[in-house]
């Protein structure tokens, strides 16, 4: 589950936080990196073992409503089909997510007031209405309720992005939007500077607050949509769920390219000065211009089975949503001036 955009996003991220921490060690930092996106694949899990959650919490809630003193007719016989789905019920089956979430530390069941919300949003949908009033539900209806449900519901759910904001700082940020100004000093981290920068960059021109579509919780999504997705009703859903890791060429992808970047970070600046353009010393670049460039070499050097323009690609797309309005177009020209340098003097062989 964990693929290479994700692993770059934060091996940028972490990189950043180590590089404006001098204090802390690499080996340190490194175990900070593993830990961001093994709780990145907890999420993956967590999002998922929602659904059969959420179900056992609909269950009491149908329970509650038939026995209070004036229930209606509908509540006294409530439509069950909800609390039949096949989808939820083979990941309530399912005993890697089972024995995943005995072990975690967070419980879908202990914040009524969010299922309550959740609940509420999805009795009121097209959604759920619709799957209520088919004639025939079969696996198909019943997986395609879910999708749309997670899809259109909770994963653009306000609420719940905060709450999990709020559960873990690996889960920040990344279901909203990233704001982006251009200043000439770097504002002081308290709230008032921070606001008084954003202001004056607005009043100027030069802010921007886009939606974050590839941040590392987005891409958890569209894991768990897939996931969902391709659930068959004579498939083990155990099958269908993704290793955090597809195989270990990953995971020391993420260590290589960290560590490399960091160790080599000054030899590697010093590679980069002689493409930039005039007027942009190294002094002049934005810190996380100067990373992603950084990245990038580290790829070029010792990544020989990753093609130059596949790097390139990939670190002008995080530079659109880290940096700068002008930095995507910027480290396009500098890493194409860069890979033909280098490979004209043989330190690229591929």
């Amino acid at each position: 589950m964990i693929n290479r955009v994700l692993i770059r996003t934060r091996v940028l991220q972490v990189a950043y936080a180590h590089l404006h921490r001098g204090e802390l060690k690499l080996t340190a930092a490194e175990q900070d990196l593993l830990l961001s996106l093994h709780r990145t694949y907890d999420l993956y899990l967590f999002l998922l073992q929602l659904i059969p959650s959420f179900t056992e919490f609909y269950r009491e809630v149908l329970e509650i409503r038939k026995n209070k003193h004036l229930a209606t007719k509908a509540e006294r016989s409530p439509n069950l089909r909800l609390l039949e789905n096949r989808l939820a019920a083979k990941l309530a089956a399912s005993e890697k997510l089972n024995t995943w979430y005995e072990g975690f530390s967070l419980r879908w069941e202990e914040d009524e007031a969010l299922l309550r919300h959740l609940l509420r949003r999805i009795e009121a949908s097209d959604i759920y209405a619709n799957y209520l009033k088919a004639t025939e539900v079969g696996f198909e209806e019943d997986r395609a309720f879910w999708v749309d449900v997670f899809t259109q519901i909770i994963a653009t759910d306000e609420m719940l992005a905060e709450w999990l904001e709020q559960h873990s700082i690996y889960w920040q940020d990344d279901l909203r939007e990233v704001e982006k100004a251009e200043v000439e000093d770097r504002p002081a981290t308290e709230d008032e500077a921070l606001q008084a920068a954003l202001n004056e960059a607005r009043e100027a021109g030069a802010y921007q607050s886009a939606r974050l579509e590839n941040g590392p919780v987005e891409v958890v999504k569209d894991f768990v949509e897939k996931t969902l997705r391709k659930s068959e009703e004579d498939t083990a859903i155990d099958d269908d769920i993704r290793p955090a890791f597809k195989d270990e060429d990953d995971e020391r992808f993420a260590r290589l390219l960290f560590r490399q970047t960091l160790l080599k970070y000054n030899d590697q600046m010093k590679l980069i000065e002689p493409v930039l353009s005039a007027g942009w010393s190294s002094e002049r670049l934005a810190d996380v211009d100067a990373l992603l460039l950084n990245l990038a070499v580290t790829e070029f050097l010792y990544f020989p089975l990753i093609p130059t323009q596949i790097t390139i690609n990939e670190y002008v797309e995080l530079a659109k949503h880290y940096s700068t309005n002008h930095s995507a177009s910027f480290v396009n020209g500098v890493l194409d001036a860069l890979a033909r340098k280098l490979k004209e003097e043989g330190k690229i062989l591929k």
